[in-house]
């Protein structure tokens, strides 16, 4: 029996990669080809220009044209192998959870479920401080396995454009047809990794990537079959701003904010703020770079001296003309 001292220590973490080094490293892998790629990068833009005027927003994405692309079929065509991996992949973190509780292994499904419905179950940190979370991974679990078990055994499915049409056989009585789309696919692969990779400690969960993972279950509510959470599509900006080297120095939060939601209407955005100081003549630049978490208690009228902000203190982007943007701020 695991001990609560033990539970969920280093030794079970490694224990948990081992598990799952394969799937995981297929789903990234599959996803890596496509450039669908799980993991968060090339964070968006948001550059005022030095004279004040209305921002500009560079978007960052992944694109290539490729004659004879063989990558989108390869995907297509894989669409039963990406499901079966990433059930495979929920199945071995679940039963890592319940191994961890000291429960004995099986490989019978009805049993496994019960078992993550019990109220004794100690999930990690990561996922008992997020109920939702909790909810939607066994009732995931729950309503996928007959599915998979479709495709594994009696490879009764109709695949069409990365879209799979999959009716439940379990014990020989069909059921509807439930479509799972590349979209769901992908959702299904972000949730899993990401989950792996935060109690893995390979990667950090912090507000944005929280919401990236409420937003995929969202999306994937057909499947899991409980209520949405109200996830808008979420999204993470670094605004830059060029302000004059005074003490205290100072900057415009509200309109920032307001034209923040102006471009990205309909999104659940937060924002880094990224604020160059220059001197009069441009011979002396400081950069500063507040976080998110900070930015939010921030009023209207914000100014803070340069000791305040000595704590965000960052090298300055190194593409920049400060005589060129001194001169520019000047006519404000």
């Amino acid at each position: 029996m695991t001990t609560p001292t033990t539970i969920y220590g280093s030794a079970s973490v490694s224990d948990l990669r081992a598990r799952t080094q394969y799937e995981a490293w297929l789903l990234e892998a599959v996803y890596e080809i496509v450039d669908q790629r799980l993991a968060v990068e090339g964070v968006d833009e948001l550059i005022y220009p030095p004279n004040g005027a209305a921002p500009a927003q560079t978007i960052y994405c992944l694109g290539r044209i490729v004659i004879g692309d063989w990558r989108p079929g390869f995907l297509k065509a894989g669409a039963p192998l990406v499901l079966v991996a990433a059930f495979k992949l929920l199945d071995m973190l679940l039963e890592w959870i319940l191994a961890e509780n000291g429960q004995s292994s099986t490989h019978r499904f009805k049993q496994k479920i019960a078992a993550l419905k019990k109220a004794a179950v100690r999930f990690p940190p990561i996922v008992k401080t997020r109920p939702w979370l909790q909810e939607r991974l066994i009732a995931l679990y729950e309503n996928l396995e007959p599915l998979r078990g479709t495709i594994i055994h009696a490879r009764d499915f109709k695949r069409s454009g990365g879209e799979l049409q999959i009716s439940s056989s379990k014990h020989g009585v069909i059921g509807a047809a439930v479509t799972i789309s590349a979209t769901d696919l992908h959702n299904l692969a972000l949730v899993l990794v990401s989950l792996l990779r935060y109690l893995e400690r390979t990667w950090t969960i912090d507000l944005f990537r929280e919401k990236r993972i409420r937003r995929a279950l969202d999306e994937l509510a057909h499947l899991h079959g409980l209520s949405p959470l109200g996830q808008l599509p979420p999204g993470f900006l670094t605004v830059r701003v060029y302000v004059p080297d005074k003490d205290p120095i100072q900057w415009d939060i509200e309109r920032i904010r307001r034209d923040v939601a102006s471009k990205r209407e309909g999104q659940d955005v937060i924002f880094d703020l990224r604020i160059i100081s220059i001197s009069h003549d441009g011979g002396s630049v400081t950069a500063y770079l507040i976080p998110w978490d900070q930015l939010e208690i921030l009023t209207s009228e914000t100014s803070k001296t340069r000791a305040e902000l000595s704590r965000y203190a960052v090298e300055p982007p190194g593409d920049l003309d400060a005589a060129a943007i001194a001169h520019e701020m000047a006519s404000r």
